[in-house]
């Protein structure tokens, strides 16, 4: 960082609230404003100085830096102004609309910690607590919500199944709204874990933490954030949006990748979005104020912010970790990162992605609010603070490991060597299954999409990005696979592998019923291979991975059988959604 004093900071404008009513004429003439937004858009492109750490900055975002890609939009923040701000990329490849610290982009569960302010808020006015038990407000969930407080359901303590995830077990359309939510939520039949035992990020308290608010105010979630948090901040073009199919001034399209090298429009696949798990849309110029109010407390005051920002127990007394140096508190994370105190959280939905980073200590805050799903915004907004801290800062050891393994020198292995590392690999308590299978002579690695393993030893080997996979154990065959990132080592262990003949796997197919999400799977044998219905759609392939074991995707599904060894139903474990079960009824 130069020595020299850094050029005078722009306050970030304080634009008056908007009402709620002359909102709904916003959006009654979004056609008209839409027609206008390049322009206006285009003139507020840089916010700040381009000084030397901004132009920095700017290096982090090269690759989005153009006009045929979309890309991020970046915040940074100091003193409750913001220093800098740009757009880097398009907010609309069609109409060739560049992303600006004004355009408006999802922000998924960054939301979380604007539901937490509502709910601290409900609780400084004594209408609920955060110890009261979930049931005593949606007294309609199973008695075990008796052992889930607010608290547990602000925190990822609670043990709620993930409603999403659960979703995606039905082969149905859902249609995303409060009715449909709550009835997948309250007829599940248990939870993931005893509340309280362990961290396990889920949406579903989130949910139930709009239907709260609603319940006890009579206004939705959105009403409520608009009345109390939005307009006293001025952050007139922030809000959650629960019409997934809304029309909205200055909104950036989300995008993913496509096959042949552009990209594609990635828009959710429900038919509304549900607020209070995320559905906030906001500007970088926007969030900005809510970042300042952690410090100067107009919204909530301070008691109810420094509630928000303390990490959550466990019921054994340890903090609800989140990462090697992470706690999560109520819609937050908070920890260090790189001997600093930071307080922060991501966010991902559709074709958007997003990430925050808050120095307390500093009076520094990166966000960076992107529209392209492989943008990265935790990696970027941690090379941005590091700029803009680095003299503050202990070294980026997790940078430097990263570097290490992307220069290590790869070495070439035979077939014969790598054939003892092809298996099954299970991580039981998280119910995820890795596969390494042979192609020709290189390791490679099953899920989504096939990755390549390179060898860099025997038996360490890079999977990209920024992973280390090592195989570990006595003997010739390995019985251990650790994973390794810059945010967790996680061990896996080998499962016995069961290549079935078709004649074995007939005895699967059948015609299996969740009471819980109300979903029948149909397992059917297709030339050779089980294939998975749901309600008459088709899911996908099951693939035998381990003993009465199957797998598809990143669904790890265990078959039950009777006294007899019948094969009489299965429990899926699917990450955030553990132990849900399926009876066969024929």
């Amino acid at each position: 960082p130069s020595p020299r004093p850094d050029p005078p900071r722009p306050a970030m404008p304080r634009r008056p609230p908007t009402a709620l009513a002359a909102r709904a004429a916003a959006t009654a003439a979004c056609a008209v404003l839409l027609a206008t937004a390049p322009a206006a858009a285009g003139a507020q492109h840089i916010v700040g100085a381009r000084d030397a750490l901004a132009r920095r900055a700017d290096s982090v975002f090269q690759r989005f830096d153009r006009t045929d890609s979309p890309g991020c939009a970046l915040g940074v923040y100091q003193d409750g102004r913001l220093r800098y701000a740009r757009g880097y990329g398009m907010a609309s490849l069609e109409h060739g609309v560049a992303l600006t610290p004004r355009s408006v982009l999802d922000v998924g569960s960054i939301s979380k910690q604007f539901t937490a302010m509502a709910i601290l808020m409900l609780q400084q006015e004594g209408k609920l607590s955060l110890d009261d038990p979930i049931r005593k407000h949606v007294p309609e969930l199973p008695p075990y919500a008796d052992r889930i407080t607010l608290r547990r359901a602000l925190s990822q303590t609670s043990g709620l199944r993930d409603l999403y995830v659960a979703m995606a077990q039905t082969g149905r359309t859902f249609r995303g709204d409060t009715v449909d939510a709550l009835r997948v939520i309250t007829r599940s039949a248990e939870p993931n874990y005893e509340p309280g035992a362990r961290y396990l990020y889920t949406n579903s308290g989130w949910i139930l933490a709009a239907q709260i608010v609603y319940r006890l105010t009579g206004q939705t979630l959105a009403q409520f954030a608009e009345a109390r948090i939005f307009a006293p901040l001025g952050m007139r073009d922030t809000r959650y949006l629960a019409d997934a199919a809304a029309v909205l001034p200055n909104a950036a399209e989300g995008y993913a990748p496509d096959t042949a090298g552009g990209f594609r429009l990635a828009r959710s696949t429900y038919d509304g979005a549900i607020v209070g798990a995320g559905a906030v849309h906001t500007t970088i110029e926007d969030f900005g104020r809510w970042l300042d109010n952690y410090d100067a407390a107009t919204v909530g005051g301070r008691d109810l912010l420094t509630a928000m920002t303390t990490p959550t127990l466990l019921t054994d007394g340890t903090p609800a970790r989140s990462g090697p140096t992470q706690a999560y508190a109520l819609g937050l994370n908070v920890g260090t990162l790189r001997g600093l105190r930071v307080v922060g959280h991501g966010g991902s939905w559709a074709g958007y992605r997003g990430h925050f980073l808050r120095f307390p200590d500093q009076r520094v805050a990166v966000a960076t609010f992107c529209n392209l799903t492989t943008s990265g915004p935790d990696s970027l907004a941690r090379k941005v603070a590091g700029i803009y801290l680095a003299d503050r800062m202990q070294p980026d050891s997790a940078a430097a490991w990263s570097d290490a393994l992307a220069a290590a020198p790869v070495v070439a292995l035979p077939a014969a060597t790598l054939a003892p590392l092809v298996g099954v690999w299970r991580h039981v308590e998280r119910g995820e299954v890795r596969r390494t299978r042979l192609a020709g002579d290189t390791l490679v690695e099953l899920g989504g999409e096939r990755r390549r393993l390179v060898p860099l030893g025997e038996r360490r080997f890079r999977a990209e990005p920024g992973a280390e996979l090592r195989f570990e154990g006595d003997g010739p065959v390995p019985t251990r696979l650790v994973v390794r990132t810059t945010g967790e080592t996680v061990t896996y262990v080998r499962a016995d592998s069961a290549a079935l003949a078709p004649e074995r796997l007939a005895e699967y197919a059948g015609v299996y019923e969740s009471d819980e999400v109300e979903a029948t799977h149909r397992w059917a044998l297709e030339k050779g291979q089980l294939v998975l219905y749901a309600n008459d759609r088709r899911l996908g392939v099951l693939e035998p991975t381990y003993r009465d074991g199957f797998v598809r995707g990143g669904t790890v599904i265990d078959v039950v059988r009777d006294r007899r060894g019948r094969v009489a139903g299965y429990a899926v474990e699917a990450g955030r959604v553990r132990h849900l079960r399926f009876t066969r009824r024929r």
